[in-house]
């Protein structure tokens, strides 16, 4: 995620926050949530600390498509994926407010695996 530049990384950053509310409850449909883990899929791969979520977020997508869902291990994930992008928001190749959008994804993550 280096550079100000408007990348499928920063987009899905600001998509991701977007519907998770601002810090509001969020709402998320299964549906929604695997359309959200498929645009990370896509926006991921070859940046440099991802390979740490990338894992998770396919766990998580085929989780979810199978429509039976082990709460505790959605939960489990979320919590992972959060920990893993405040790790990322603190690299050096982070810009500041590239770090900051991480810092509240991480807490939104949080929150939202509160739900469950």
């Amino acid at each position: 995620m280096e550079g100000t530049e408007t990348t499928l990384e920063h987009r899905m950053l600001t998509d991701t926050l977007g519907a998770f509310g601002e810090g509001q409850q969020a709402t998320l449909t299964p549906e929604q949530g695997i359309l959200l883990l498929e645009g990370w899929l896509n926006a991921l791969p070859g940046d440099v600390g991802a390979e740490r979520i990338m894992a998770e977020l396919t766990i998580l997508r085929d989780h979810l498509k199978t429509g039976e869902y082990d709460l505790e291990k959605i939960r489990h994930l979320l919590l992972s994926m959060a920990s893993h992008t405040s790790t990322l928001s603190h690299e050096p190749v982070v810009d500041s407010a590239t770090a900051h959008q991480l810092t509240q994804l991480a807490q939104s993550l949080r929150s939202f695996s509160n739900h469950f």
